[in-house]
């Protein structure tokens, strides 16, 4: 068992070339499409999160319970933003995958874990630029992280771990599925609403607050909004039903992919 794991990870290291060189490549190509490049990939979280705080917090006078300035408001969606949008993205990044490389899989032979694993440092990047922008935005509204900050890393790979793990159990069923690739983005859409990114679970119902608790998703926002803007040790026990998810979604990549390999081959 031992030994089968490291010849695994050996091809996978025997390729490390190829998964530096199209990282590179991703980035390059981002930044030549326009004149302003990856910047699209800070702008556009935080332009929605911009909105968000007009809307709710400015127009409709949206609070935190017992906390009544619209600054730690602004934070609080901020640092769950920045959690949403790398979750969303490993999941986009996993569920095209396939479909995306198709040519690639097709002509070249190359263990097909390293397109996770090229997605997920893309991601990483993307999410990293985010997150220095989101600290800059919550120093000016005068929310400074503490020590507390040194947990974030763990809580970025988990939302990482169970985003693209997710993502790639969808992109291999969406090769033989193609309604998949429709139905997601308007799953995540619906998902967001049942995440405390906009609302306090405080301010909700009971019953919703239940609703809330067996979503693995709002758990990791509840650690971002901790660890950014309340200055809390997140409650490490509560991330164990992500961390469980992420577990079985990359087992299940695995097996899908022994499994289903050839049929992948033949129908991109």
């Amino acid at each position: 068992m031992i030994a089968q794991q490291v010849r695994r990870f050996s091809a996978l290291w025997k390729y490390r070339g190829f998964i530096r060189s199209s990282v590179i490549n991703d980035i390059k190509m981002r930044f030549s499409r326009s004149n302003i490049g990856g910047i699209w990939v800070i702008l556009q979280p935080l332009a929605q999160s911009a909105i968000f705080a007009l809307v709710l917090s400015v127009i409709m006078q949206a609070r935190l319970p017992g906390i009544d300035d619209t600054h730690t408001y602004a934070a609080y969606l901020l640092s769950g933003m920045l959690c949403w949008t790398l979750f969303t993205e490993g999941v986009n990044k996993g569920l095209g995958l396939f479909l995306e490389n198709a040519a690639l899989i097709k002509k070249v032979n190359f263990p097909l874990l390293t397109l996770p694993i090229i997605g997920g440092l893309i991601s990483l990047m993307n999410n990293l630029f985010l997150l220095l922008a989101t600290l800059v935005i919550l120093a000016l509204l005068g929310v400074f992280p503490t020590e507390k900050i040194i947990l974030l890393p763990v809580v970025l790979l988990l939302t990482l771990g169970l985003g693209l793990g997710v993502g790639v159990v969808l992109g291999i069923l969406n090769v033989f599925i193609r309604d998949i690739g429709v139905i997601v983005p308007i799953i995540l859409q619906f998902m967001f609403w049942f995440c405390p990114i906009v609302y306090s679970p405080e301010s909700l119902p009971k019953i919703f607050r239940t609703v809330l608790a067996y979503n693995p998703m709002s758990w990791i926002v509840r650690s971002y909004q901790d660890i950014l803007v309340f200055d809390r040790w997140p409650a490490l026990e509560t991330l164990l039903p992500a961390l469980i998810t992420a577990l079985i979604s990359w087992l299940l990549v695995r097996f899908l992919i022994r499994r289903t390999y050839a049929q992948m081959v033949d129908i991109l």
